[in-house]
């Protein structure tokens, strides 16, 4: 199932971007339960939309894998309804930027801008990536689909004291939703598919909120994965065929404004 990978790393590392546009909202009532906490902030996303997220991504390979490990970060701003995103990101020691507006997406490395378009990676085309950009109009749905959520403790996030809620996702749910369907079908994957596939990715999941006010300010997402062959140095895979993922995503700031322009030289993308 070698697009299964696609669907896996694709949903987790969207569900964490797109917690990135939960905005602000109310007052922030600590009696509340935090499945009513949880859906007071992502309800708020509705209104407001944009966000800037600082992003750590880190890739191992699982037990007895081979191939090396990789770690990206960096920022990210987002425009929820209006599916535009600009990130800026370092990479295997490499400066990198990303650009999605107008159903296009683009990246900047080695100092030249390159529109994604044919098939970008295995079993990932431009049809899969604006199916990705339209999971941001389903952030909040996506946030709130949960078996069950519990408080698990307390963390400083920034300059903020949070409340860490543990959250079982209701994957059945997630798959089921309209935006999540688009992904699976550019990918080649039936709901079924996609299903059984995050079901056995061993999916955790916790969310930061604001202590005095709904907000959320990091989510960390962990899952096992499977990811393309991107070749090799010295005899040893780029990337482990099967690797454990960690995402992490501190929220610092909403309602940012979010210009994010096509590069007018952009050239075709033609693979790594």
């Amino acid at each position: 199932m070698k697009r299964a990978y696609n669907m896996a790393s694709v949903a987790l590392v969207a569900t964490a971007l797109l917690l990135a546009f939960l905005s602000p909202c109310g007052c922030g009532d600590k009696g509340l339960p935090p499945r009513e906490r949880l859906e007071a902030a992502a309800n708020a996303a509705r209104d407001a939309g944009t966000a800037h997220a600082q992003m750590l991504v880190a890739v191992s390979p699982q037990a007895g894998e081979k191939g090396t490990g990789m770690n990206a970060q960096g920022d990210v701003w987002a425009d929820m309804a209006a599916e535009k995103v600009e990130a800026r990101l370092t990479v295997l020691g490499m400066e990198v930027s990303l650009r999605y507006t107008e159903g296009k997406a683009y990246v900047l490395f080695g100092g030249e801008w390159y529109l994604l378009e044919g098939e970008i990676a295995e079993g990932v085309d431009e049809e899969a990536v604006g199916a990705l950009a339209g999971l941001l109009g389903a952030a909040p749905d996506i946030v709130t689909s949960a078996e069950q959520v519990e408080k698990a403790g307390e963390r400083k996030v920034g300059d903020y004291d949070c409340d860490v809620l543990v959250v079982e996702p209701d994957l059945a749910a997630i798959t089921a939703l309209p935006a999540v369907r688009a992904v699976g079908e550019a990918l080649g994957m039936g709901e079924d598919e996609v299903l059984e596939y995050l079901e056995g990715a061993g999916v955790y999941m916790e969310v930061c909120v604001q202590k005095d006010e709904d907000v959320i300010r990091q989510v960390h997402v962990s899952a096992d994965t499977e990811l393309p062959d991107m070749g090799e140095v010295a005899g040893i895979p780029l990337l482990p065929e099967k690797a454990h993922l960690e995402v992490t995503v501190d929220f610092p700031a909403y309602g940012v404004e979010v210009d994010v322009q096509p590069p007018a030289d952009a050239e075709p993308f033609t693979g790594f």
